[in-house]
């Protein structure tokens, strides 16, 4: 019985509306590991970057491009969000391939723009059609579904970085560039699959940019937002630590991060089975603070003994760390929509995405200076800061007008 339940959740949604979309998910996320993991070190070790030049370029293309996603979001809700997120893939896809072709700090600025436009745009476009895809009362259920297949995607794509980063050579990042092309274009295909969804919003509806109207929303993304840094710590920080400041072997920098992912993606339905409105999912992302105080203790602590103890308390702390993280994302993604307005979920979305995407551009300073610099002092204050954030964002929840509960699902049934 305790094996047929999880097996049962993971068989998917009925609707083939809602298994286009998850199968599109999942290809899109295995190029999206893929990349995440050995990106940089591409521009490094085949573009020919500095790290200094390949940080700037990326940083500066970042800022220029994220705030692109309340206006696509708001066309998603206009004109009708399959259209949308399909143009952002393919825009992505042209970033990708691009990448190919940068051997200096101003093309990769202009490619990383144009990457960071349609990263937003899919972002807050795909916000929308989740809106309008989730059936009446099971809009919960659907997202933590889709989270699932977005760590197993992930995970995938982390092993298969594993291997270009193994054979380091011009060939093998290449190919890794192209097959993340390939990737934008056959989830962009799988979507086109898809009939035309109607627009959610019409020009004669009220004001336009309602997002950036809503105190209460604009609240609750500054909070989740910075909550958010608790994934650049993992990614950035953590490796970084390991191999300057603990008796670990290297090795266990790549390792980590994989554990990471096959530990969310198996966790994902299980831990967050609770959450079916916005009060649950409050109270998960308000557990998910002292998680992480635990688990980044834990990693603080493993600077100073051998390497074998080193070893077990990093262990044990990605696993704490991973069940703190599907906490706080499934809560952070199941407030994002059921605190939104139902009819401009695209431009809701594209403002959860503007405050994730700052705090993205600028978590490698945070991290690096609170976690490298400040010691295990700094890895404290920043786990504090982020558990704070957390409860502000379940503070929020409360305080909001009882009306807009569970709103993604109404809209759907409308």
């Amino acid at each position: 019985m305790l094996l047929t339940r999880p097996l049962a959740d993971l068989r998917g949604p009925q609707d083939p509306r809602q298994r286009l979309l998850a199968w599109s998910t999942l290809v899109n996320t295995v190029g999206m590991g893929l990349f995440l993991s050995a990106g940089t070190i591409f521009l490094i070790r085949s573009a020919g970057l500095s790290p200094a030049a390949a940080g700037i370029g990326l940083t500066v293309g970042s800022l220029i491009g994220f705030g692109a996603g309340i206006f696509v979001g708001d066309q998603a809700d206009r004109r009708g969000a399959r259209e949308v997120v399909i143009a952002s893939m393919l825009l992505e896809a042209v970033a990708s391939v691009g990448l190919l072709l940068v051997r200096d700090v101003w093309t990769l600025i202009l490619v990383a723009t144009v990457a960071a436009i349609g990263r937003a745009g899919s972002g807050s476009a795909r916000g929308a059609l989740i809106g309008v895809l989730a059936e009446e009362g099971k809009g919960p259920a659907l997202r933590t579904y889709l989270r699932a297949v977005t760590n197993v995607g992930l995970a995938v794509g982390m092993l298969g970085s594993a291997v270009v980063l193994a054979v380091d050579s011009r060939p093998a990042y290449v190919l890794m560039v192209l097959t993340d092309t390939v990737t934008f274009l056959v989830a962009a295909a799988v979507l086109a699959r898809l009939p035309h969804l109607a627009p959610t919003r019409s020009t004669s509806s009220e004001g336009r940019w309602l997002a950036l109207r809503d105190r209460r929303y604009l609240a609750f993304t500054a909070a989740s937002s910075v909550a958010s840094l608790q994934y650049w710590v993992l990614i950035q920080a953590l490796p970084v630590w390991i191999v300057l400041r603990t008796a670990a072997p290297r090795s266990m920098a790549a390792l980590v991060l994989f554990v990471a992912a096959v530990t969310v993606a198996v966790t994902q339905i299980p831990a967050t089975r609770s959450i079916d409105g916005p009060r649950t999912a409050a109270r998960l992302l308000a557990r998910s603070g002292p998680l992480f105080l635990v688990a980044w203790i834990l990693m603080a602590l493993a600077s100073g003994p051998s390497a074998w103890v080193t070893v077990a308390l990093l262990l044990v702390a990605v696993l704490v760390h991973s069940l703190a993280e599907v906490w706080q994302a499934a809560g952070t993604f199941e407030l994002s929509f059921a605190l939104a307005r139902p009819e401009a979920q695209g431009q809701y979305q594209g403002v959860v995405g503007l405050g994730h995407g700052f705090v993205e551009a600028v978590a490698p300073v945070v991290v690096i200076t609170l976690c490298i610099e400040g010691g295990k002092l700094g890895w404290v204050a920043l786990a504090l800061v982020v558990t704070v954030a957390g409860w502000l964002c379940a503070l929020i929840e409360r305080r909001w007008p009882h009306a807009r509960v569970e709103p993604v699902a109404q809209a759907a049934a409308g």
